[in-house]
């Protein structure tokens, strides 16, 4: 027989890299490890909420240099952990290509396309892809989660299941909160920088005319739209035509006070520091927020829904998942309750031997079911059964 191939005893699967560096990507029983997890899952999360607190216009507005070097710093540690990952792992195409590589290296892929110089990514569509791309980084706390079940034994599991069945609940609950929110907004909200306005005179009424290069999302089939940071055209306005191919968003203008500063005829007056935005209720992350949470829990109150294709397509997905979490949460509370009543999660079944049939008196026939002298059953018999 053929010795075998010393290449063929190597375990693909096996750890490569420095020994330190895999002891803290991968093994449970080091304390660097519990570091490195907990510090990514608080960068998760912190991700996550700034994710969503950058779509409130008058936060980004503030603190939007803030956002910026918080994004770069959190790419950087996402950045380090994923190449970590490709070191201590000697199968690393597998890796790569496997669904929780490809998830970690759409947390980083996003911020370095939107940091490249590349003439193709400038577009508002694209941008618009990227930043919800970005939501995916929440997927990470998923396999968190795994992870924790999998490193967590059997003892630990029956000494408190249900501080443990908790926050794995509450993990999903979060991630379905954020990446729904998130999807609902970018499908239902429309936005863009304005660049310039005239007037035009239409059938005895003011029409004004923005110019914009910038056109994020879709305005049909809602007809009105929102000016927002000019001195004197700030208002909701009914829109007439809608044409990004043109550049151009004209609206009827029925507010005296804005006529009277309407432009002249073939007066174009620049615009700084000024976007149109979308007449929607989804004006950003934490606003959809409140939609998911009462899809989710089923109320449905009616002051918040989805009206374009793709919105519709998210909400009927959250739904989906709400009903599946309301399971998943009784299950919990059911193991709970019997916990608590009757000292363990499940009914369990009697293991115990059933009890040997009583001896038959003596002269009786095996056959018999019935003594022939009182009918009893012979089990109720054989008290009295010698005496017959």
């Amino acid at each position: 027989m053929n010795a075998p191939n010393k290449v063929d005893l190597i375990d693909e699967k096996a750890p490569a890299g420095p020994a330190w560096l895999f002891r803290t990507i991968h093994d449970p029983s080091c304390k660097a490890y519990h570091v490195l997890h907990m510090l990514l899952n608080t960068i998760i999360f912190v991700s996550a909420i700034l994710g969503a607190l950058e779509t409130v216009d008058a936060i980004h507005t503030q603190y939007a240099k803030f956002f910026q070097i918080s994004e770069y710093v959190i790419v950087g540690i996402f950045s380090l952990e994923y190449i970590a990952n490709i070191i201590t792992t000697r199968n690393k195409m597998g890796y790569i290509f496997s669904f929780w590589g490809i998830i970690d290296f759409l947390a980083i892929a996003p911020t370095f396309l939107q940091m490249a110089n590349i003439t193709a990514l400038k577009s508002a569509r694209i941008l618009r892809v990227l930043r919800v791309l970005r939501v995916l980084r929440v997927l990470k706390l998923a396999r968190e989660a795994v992870q924790r079940i999998q490193q967590t034994s059997a003892a630990e599991k029956r000494k408190n299941p249900l501080a443990m069945n908790l926050t794995i609940y509450f993990l999903a609950l979060f991630s379905v909160v954020i990446i729904s929110s998130t999807l609902v907004f970018f499908s239902e909200f429309a936005t863009g920088t304005l660049d310039s306005v005239e007037s035009l005179e239409h059938s005895g009424a003011t029409h004004l005319v923005f110019r914009s290069h910038d056109f994020h999302g879709e305005l049909a089939p809602s007809g009105k739209v929102t000016i927002v940071g000019t001195d004197k055209f700030d208002g909701t306005f009914d829109v007439k035509k809608w044409s990004p191919e043109d550049h151009l968003i004209e609206v009827l203008v029925t507010d005296p006070e804005i006529i009277a500063d309407a432009p002249k005829a073939q007066e174009v007056v620049t615009l700084k520091d000024s976007h149109w935005q979308k007449d929607s209720p989804f004006t950003s992350v934490p606003q959809s927020s409140w939609w998911c949470v009462v899809t989710l829990t089923t109320v449905g109150y009616g002051d918040m829904y989805p009206v374009t294709v793709p919105g519709r397509i998210v909400a009927a997905i959250t739904m989906f998942m709400g009903l599946a979490l309301f399971g998943m949460l009784m299950n919990i509370i059911g193991k709970a309750m019997m916990a608590a009543l009757f000292g363990s999660e499940e009914i369990e079944p009697d293991t115990k031997a059933p009890a040997a049939a009583p001896a038959l008196p003596s002269g009786w026939n095996p056959n018999w079911l019935h003594c022939p002298t009182c009918g009893n059953a012979h089990s109720e018999s054989d008290s009295h059964g010698a005496a017959h």
